[in-house]
C-alpha cells in the first residue's frame, strides 16, 4: 500500500511539473518587428523589416501600392516592403499588418510624400547655328512634367524665329512625372549679331504653382557679315545658293566671280551701268534645281546692283504655299525677275517698290490662285512682259471636280471671267508686249470691251498713220476697241474658255504673230468647265482669209515670210 501511495504522489508531481512547464513555454513565446513607421519619398522604394518570431505569421498591406515579401513565414525573417511611386501630389498613408497566429498583430505605418508639381526641361541652354538646310533647322528637348503645360516664347524684341507643334504631355499615371520629347523649328539668322530667346513652360491650370520655374535659353549664332562691296556680293551669292539647297554643282569660290556659272558682272563698257561703283558687282545671277520650302533668301537684298534674278525648279511645288518675302523688293535696279516653278502663292505689298524698274516678270508654274491685285499698269508702268504659264498645282480636265479633297490647297489659277476681273485688268494694260497665261484653269469668256467704258478707246487715224499707212485702216473705220495694242505675244491656250472670241482679238493687228491656232484658239482637250460645258470657242476661224480681206498688207507680209521660210 505504501508503494501505491508513492506512485500516486509521484504521478501528481509529474503532472504539476508538466503544467508548470507548459505555462513557462507560453510565457517565453514572443513576436516583434523592428520598425513601427516607414517614411518614403514620392519615387517610392524598398524598406526591410526584421521579424522576430517563435511561431508562424502572415503579413498584409492595406493598399495595393505596397507589397511585402515574404508575406508569411515561421520564425525569424527579413521582409522586403516595396512602395510604388506615388500618383498624387499630397501625402498618402497605408499600413502593413503582421499577424502571428493568436497573438496580437504588429502594425507598421507607411507614409509616402507626394510629388511636387514640376516641369523640368533636360537642358537649360541650347546653342544653334545661324543657318542650315531647311529639314535640319530644328532641335529636340526632353521635358519631364506632371502637370499640363503650354509653351511660350520671349524673343527679346526680335521677330518670332522659333515655333513648336502641339505641346502637352500624357499624364496617364496621375502625379507621377512623365517625359515627352518636344521639337522646336527655327528660322535662319540673317543679321551679323547673335540673338537669344527664352522658351517658357507654363502650367495650364492656374493653381499649379511650380517649385522652380521652367525655361530654356536659346542662343543663335550670328550670320556672316555681308558688306556693301564686291566681296559682299560673293558671300551673298554663296549663302543664297546654300539656303536654296541647289542641287547643281557649287561654285569654286577660289575663282573670280566672273567665272561662276550663271553669274554675270557689270563691266565698264556696259551701256546701262548704274554708276562706277557697280563695276565688278553682280549684274545677273541664276539658280537652278533647288529644294526649299521658304521664300527667296533675304541675302538677295545685298546684291545691290542686281539687274536680273532667276530661280527655277523647286521640288514638289504642288505641295508648297510660299509667300514671297519683301527682301527682293529692295533691289533698285532689278529689271528682269523670273521665279519659275517655286511654289509661290502671293506677292508682298512691298513688291510695288520694283515698279519703277521691272520690265519682265515671269512667275510661271507657281501656285497662284488668281492674278495678284498688286499687278497693275499704274504700279508697274515699265513692265512689258508678264508670264503666268502653267499655274496648275494638279492636272484636272473636268473643273466640276476642282473641289475634290485630294487637290490640296486648290488646283491652281482658277479664274472665272464672269465673276473675276483679273484677266480683264491685264488686258487693259497698254504697255504689255507679252502676256502669257497658257495652261491655267481660266474659264468663262475672253473679256470683251466697249469703247467709252473702263477708259477703253477705239483705234484712231493717228494709230493707223503710226502703223505706217492704211495697213490697219479697218480698225479705225470700224471703231474696234484698242486692247493690248503693243502686245506681240499673247498666249491663252490650254485653258477652259467658252463663248465667242471678241472682235478686238480676231482683228488684232498682231494676231498672226501670236500663232493663234496654237497659242490662242485651242483650249484644254476634252476639258469641261465648272458648269459641265465642253470648253471651246464658238467662232474659231477656219482660215485667215477674213483677216487678209480687211488687212491686205498682212497677207503680203506673212505670205512673203512663208516663202522666205520655205527657201
Amino acid at each position: 500500500m505504501t508503494k501505491n501511495i508513492y506512485k500516486i504522489v509521484f504521478g501528481c508531481m509529474l503532472c504539476l511539473l508538466a503544467v508548470a512547464c507548459s505555462e513557462d513555454d507560453k510565457k517565453s513565446s514572443g513576436f516583434s518587428v523592428d520598425k513601427e513607421v516607414l517614411a518614403l519619398g514620392a519615387e517610392g522604394g524598398k524598406e526591410f523589416i526584421n521579424v522576430n518570431s517563435d511561431c508562424s505569421w502572415t503579413a498584409t498591406s492595406s493598399e495595393p501600392w505596397i507589397t511585402v515579401s515574404p508575406a508569411n513565414g515561421v520564425g525569424n525573417a527579413v521582409c522586403e516592403i516595396v512602395v510604388d511611386s506615388s500618383l498624387v501630389n499630397d501625402l498618402r498613408t497605408a499600413t502593413v499588418r503582421f499577424t502571428p497566429g493568436v497573438l496580437p498583430a504588429k502594425v507598421i505605418t507607411v507614409n509616402q510624400t507626394g510629388f511636387d508639381k514640376v516641369i523640368v526641361p533636360a537642358k537649360e541652354e541650347i546653342v544653334i547655328e545661324s543657318s542650315a538646310n531647311y529639314d535640319d533647322r530644328y532641335f529636340e528637348v526632353e521635358v519631364t512634367a506632371n502637370v499640363q503645360f503650354n509653351v511660350q516664347f520671349d524673343f527679346f524684341g526680335n521677330d518670332e524665329w522659333m515655333t513648336t507643334g502641339v505641346a502637352g504631355i500624357e499624364l496617364d499615371r496621375g502625379a507621377r512625372p512623365r517625359t515627352v520629347k518636344l521639337r522646336f523649328d527655327w528660322k535662319m539668322n540673317t543679321v551679323p549679331e547673335e540673338r537669344q530667346a527664352q522658351i517658357k513652360f507654363v502650367p495650364v491650370a492656374e493653381g499649379d504653382e511650380l517649385k522652380t520655374p521652367a525655361a530654356i535659353t536659346v542662343r543663335q549664332k550670328a550670320a556672316v557679315k555681308i558688306e556693301d562691296n564686291r566681296a559682299g556680293d560673293s558671300i551673298a551669292l554663296v549663302v543664297i545658293n546654300e539656303r536654296l539647297n541647289c542641287w547643281s554643282d557649287s561654285w569654286d569660290t577660289s575663282e573670280n566671280m566672273q567665272y561662276w556659272e550663271g553669274v554675270k558682272l557689270w563691266e565698264t563698257a556696259d551701256e546701262d551701268l548704274p554708276c562706277e561703283e557697280a563695276v565688278g558687282r553682280v549684274r545677273e545671277v541664276a539658280y537652278y534645281m533647288l529644294n526649299t520650302k521658304e521664300t527667296i533668301p533675304s541675302e538677295v537684298k545685298h546684291l545691290k546692283y542686281l539687274e536680273s534674278f532667276t530661280v527655277q525648279g523647286n521640288v514638289n511645288t504642288m505641295l508648297l504655299n510660299i509667300e514671297l518675302g519683301p527682301e527682293i523688293c529692295e533691289l533698285e535696279y532689278l529689271k528682269y525677275l523670273e521665279i519659275f516653278s517655286y511654289g509661290l502663292v502671293s506677292l508682298p505689298s512691298e513688291f510695288v517698290k520694283l515698279g519703277n524698274t521691272l520690265e519682265t516678270l515671269n512667275l510661271s508654274a507657281n501656285n497662284f490662285a488668281t492674278i495678284p491685285e498688286i499687278l497693275t499698269p499704274e504700279n508697274f508702268p515699265k513692265l512689258k512682259s508678264l508670264n503666268f504659264v502653267g499655274s496648275r498645282r494638279w492636272t484636272v480636265s473636268d473643273l466640276r471636280n476642282k473641289d475634290d479633297v485630294h487637290y490640296t490647297d486648290g488646283i491652281g489659277m482658277n479664274i472665272n471671267t464672269g465673276t473675276d476681273n483679273s484677266l480683264r485688268r491685264l488686258m487693259l494694260w497698254e504697255n504689255l508686249e507679252e502676256l502669257a497665261l497658257s495652261n491655267c484653269y481660266i474659264e468663262g469668256e475672253v473679256p470683251d470691251f466697249t469703247v467709252g467704258e473702263d477708259g477703253v478707246v477705239a483705234y484712231s487715224q493717228t494709230d493707223v498713220d503710226a502703223w505706217g499707212g492704211d495697213t490697219i485702216q479697218y480698225l479705225a473705220d470700224n471703231a474696234i476697241p484698242k486692247i493690248l495694242p503693243n502686245c506681240r505675244s499673247l498666249r491663252i491656250n490650254l485653258n477652259f474658255f467658252t463663248g465667242d472670241l471678241p472682235q478686238w482679238l480676231l482683228y488684232h493687228p498682231y494676231l498672226l504673230e501670236w500663232v493663234p491656232e496654237i497659242l490662242v484658239f485651242n483650249q484644254q482637250e476634252k476639258g469641261y468647265n465648272s458648269a459641265g460645258e465642253l470648253v471651246r470657242f464658238n467662232n474659231v476661224p477656219q482660215t485667215f482669209d477674213y483677216y487678209y480681206d480687211v488687212f491686205p498688207g498682212m497677207r503680203e507680209k506673212f505670205e512673203l515670210k512663208e516663202e522666205i521660210t520655205e527657201e
